[in-house]
């Protein structure tokens, strides 16, 4: 797509002094020292299942872009690989024009940092990509504004989105004339902080061509959201929302195969069979059988009312007395409450299930063993 003419103009601007056309070589990448939105580069995108689930989606030459809503005011836009699930590339953007929320870089605000207080922070205006315009005009007739930075120390690209909105755009030609886009640093407020891999960026937009006199790589400082100021998980904070299935399945229910896949759970196959006769009531298509062992012992089994598939629960039996399970069927996590006679002490444990697999989330002491006959309720209050 070609800059349009009032584009290339501002270009003037953009870069002033001699522009260099030189590649720039920087140390290996560094591990998880960037983090837009509490999330990093190279994660998988399963992370991403601790919001509410992801919308417009769009996959375009092996790459899949998603949107999701982090916190009130602020989008996060995120792009993996289609093949692996690998995220390559993360924008925060301000949902609200009037958005003065933190914009994960520094003390950076949406909504108020001016393209101004960027360049002078860095020193320059940073690097162009050939594939990308560095000011757009949007649908609404505001401009837009990206100037791209170097991570030091990675192989990460940095990108701040300004935006001019259309009123403004007007009252700087009134005031300004001819000399608009000189003065339009001090009118573009932060509208989106993005990073990048670098190979990936290159791949679709471009080996970088020009970069600015004096240019050099940027420290990515954490902002309010970096990973040490967010808040410590507790007790009351992990929410079945965080862990949000795609779908319930409502379809006939399909039995464990005793015979074969499901060979070793064949001693308790009526008790399975019966437990799954009311269809899924967990994560989805799901259903928890629970049944005694003796006293104050109980066992846990998971059926899948799709595939017929039985699993193991992973607390239970002697070790877990007095077990008490919570979960629902739109969210894949479960909650379990056990006592440990040896220390005579009551726990509370978080699970997620991921395809066939468990993952501990947090395990809290909530008092002596006793306390298991009060409710998880109660215990979590």
């Amino acid at each position: 797509m070609k800059c349009q003419d009032r584009s290339r103009t501002y270009i003037a601007g953009f870069l002033a002094g001699p522009i260099l056309a030189t590649a720039v070589t920087l140390t290996p990448l560094a591990v998880h020292a960037q983090a837009v939105e509490g999330v990093y580069l190279g994660q998988d995108r399963s992370v991403l299942e601790r919001w509410a689930p992801a919308k417009n989606a769009s996959t375009s030459a092996g790459y899949t872009t998603v949107t999701v809503w982090p916190r009130s005011g602020v989008s996060l836009e995120v792009t993996y690989s289609a093949s692996n699930g690998t995220i390559v590339a993360l924008e925060a953007k301000a949902a609200e024009a009037s958005s003065k929320a933190g914009a994960n870089f520094g003390d950076f605000k949406f909504g108020r940092t001016s393209l101004r207080d960027i360049r002078s922070k860095f020193g320059t205006s940073g690097v162009l990509y050939p594939n990308v315009c560095p000011a757009t005009a949007t649908s609404s007739g505001a401009v837009e504004i990206l100037n791209y930075y170097d991570v030091q120390g990675t192989d990460f690209v940095a990108k701040f989105v300004t935006t001019v909105g259309s009123s403004e755009l007007a009252q700087l030609n009134t005031k300004y004339g001819n000399l608009l886009y000189a003065n339009m640093p001090s009118y573009a407020l932060l509208s989106g902080v993005g990073i990048y891999q670098r190979e990936y960026l290159e791949k679709t937009q471009g080996s970088p061509s020009v970069r600015d006199a004096g240019y050099e790589p940027i420290k990515w400082v954490q902002g309010e959201l970096a990973p040490s100021n967010l808040p410590t998980i507790s007790l009351d904070r992990i929410k079945p929302s965080q862990l949000p299935v795609f779908r319930i399945y409502n379809g006939p229910n399909n039995y464990p195969d005793f015979s074969g896949r499901d060979q070793r759970f064949s001693n308790f196959r009526i008790r399975i069979a019966d437990g799954m006769t009311d269809g899924p009531k967990f994560a989805g298509e799901y259903s928890v059988i629970q049944f005694g062992c003796g006293t104050g012992c109980s066992v846990a089994y998971l059926g899948n009312n799709r595939t017929g598939e039985v699993f193991d629960v992973p607390v239970g039996g002697e070790d877990n007395m007095y077990l008490n399970l919570k979960f629902q069927l739109d969210s894949r996590l479960l909650v379990a409450q056990w006592a440990d006679n040896d220390p005579g002490k009551c726990f509370v444990d978080f699970f997620s299930f991921d395809d066939g697999a468990w993952t501990e989330l947090m395990r809290r002491e909530v008092g002596a063993a006793d306390a298991c006959f009060k409710s998880v309720a109660e215990n979590l209050r």
